[in-house]
């Protein structure tokens, strides 16, 4: 098998969403032995988005059971959807696959734009009638190349509201995609850390790809 890590590595100062605390990470050694104290927001990096994310009503990332964090996923190419969108027409000649599948992952090629003021702006996000379509085909988990589900500038935040609404998790900052079969379902293993009373927390992500 192989397999492909869809993560990025926190480091300090990375680039975190607007108002949010960037990493910092503080070396030590003592004793012959190296540590560090390390201080990051639950949103950093690749990271996975509990539904208490939008309210402390919902359930948390720790009180999830383990089976939440992996399935078979599928990959869409969504590169053709800046700067309109992401509609229902764009998941419709997938629906076969996505019924089969636990997560959808969507490739809008902002992962390249990563560290850059580009990043923040004029990315793909589903639309709401698109998510609640992905959701009624048993989608329970979505994946982006993107620093948000929403426009950065969006107060409603209409996409998280709907996915974390309906108990799904939204997983985002995913890199790596173009590594990743189109149109094939693979096993995905999502696994956030483990912090207690979690709205977010950044997430080791791979693909386990047949030979």
């Amino acid at each position: 098998m192989k397999i492909i890590d869809l993560s990025r590595t926190i480091t300090p100062g990375m680039q975190c969403f607007p108002g949010d605390m960037t990493p910092k990470i503080e070396r030590l050694e003592a004793g012959g032995f190296r540590t560090a104290n390390v201080s990051f927001c639950s949103h950093a990096g690749t990271h996975i988005d509990a539904p208490a994310h939008i309210t402390s009503e919902r359930v948390t990332l720790d009180a999830m059971p383990p089976e939440t964090f992996w399935g078979l996923a599928l990959l869409i190419d969504a590169r053709g959807a800046a700067g309109r969108g992401i509609e229902i027409s764009g998941l419709a000649p997938h629906a076969e696959k996505l019924a089969e599948a636990d997560f959808l992952l969507l490739r809008t090629g902002w992962e390249d734009k990563f560290g850059t003021e580009e990043y923040l702006a004029g990315f793909p996000t589903l639309s709401r009638e698109a998510a609640q379509y992905a959701l009624s085909l048993g989608i329970r988990g979505f994946g982006f190349d993107t620093i948000s589900a929403d426009s950065v500038e969006s107060e409603e935040c209409p996409i998280h509201k709907t996915l974390l609404g309906a108990g799904a998790l939204i997983i985002e900052n995913l890199r790596g995609l173009d590594a990743l079969p189109a149109g094939e379902t693979f096993l995905l293993a999502a696994l956030p850390m483990p912090l207690a009373n979690a709205d977010g927390a950044p997430a080791r992500v791979m693909a386990v790809l047949e030979n």
